[in-house]
């Protein structure tokens, strides 16, 4: 059990750093877009990584045993 906790801590640790670096990315994409030099592709490249990154904490949401609301297990 020890490895499998280690593997989701570290793929824990690779999904946030993902999220830190999209959300670091955003302002100056909202720039671009603003000023209208974000190209067509840019566009296209930046929502994919958008997806994938929704996609990769929609899975590892499914992932956890339980949620806790209000103090009850879900």
């Amino acid at each position: 059990m020890v490895g499998r906790e280690v593997a989701l801590i570290r793929a824990d640790r690779e999904l946030l750093a993902e999220l830190m670096s999209v959300n670091d990315a955003v302002p100056a994409v909202t720039l671009a877009m603003l000023d209208g030099t974000f190209s067509r592709q840019q566009h296209a490249d930046f929502g994919a990584r958008l997806v994938a990154l929704g996609h990769a904490l929609s899975a590892r949401g499914h992932q956890l045993p339980a949620v806790v609301i209000d103090g009850s297990v879900v």
